[in-house]
């Protein structure tokens, strides 16, 4: 099952967006040990294309919980980066295929 994760950074975050951010890139890497897979993921940027506000990602996971738990499990959510995380089913009509593997 496809899963959409919206997340939202807090405002004057960017210190620590930025300090946390290889610890971020890690966990991404490492989506199978939490049974899910990361089909996509990037950053929300403000109008001038460049400043960090949030965080994207479509993940393939077997079950709502496991993708809850990965989301949690982010050092951007531990530490205080993110002040609003949405995670809403994905059901993709267009685009590329997705195998799902999960």
């Amino acid at each position: 099952m496809l899963f959409v994760v919206h997340a939202l950074d807090k405002d004057n975050i960017l210190p620590t967006r930025a300090k946390y951010y290889r610890a971020h890139r890690i966990h991404l890497d490492r989506a199978e040990d939490h049974e899910v897979d990361v089909v996509t993921a990037g950053t929300l940027v403000a109008d001038d294309g460049e400043t960090p506000v949030g965080s994207i990602f479509v993940i393939d996971a077997k079950s709502r919980a496991a993708v809850d738990a990965f989301a949690h499990s982010d050092p951007y959510h531990q530490n205080g980066v993110w002040n609003r995380v949405q995670i809403h089913r994905y059901n993709k009509k267009r685009g590329t295929p997705i195998v799902s593997r999960r």
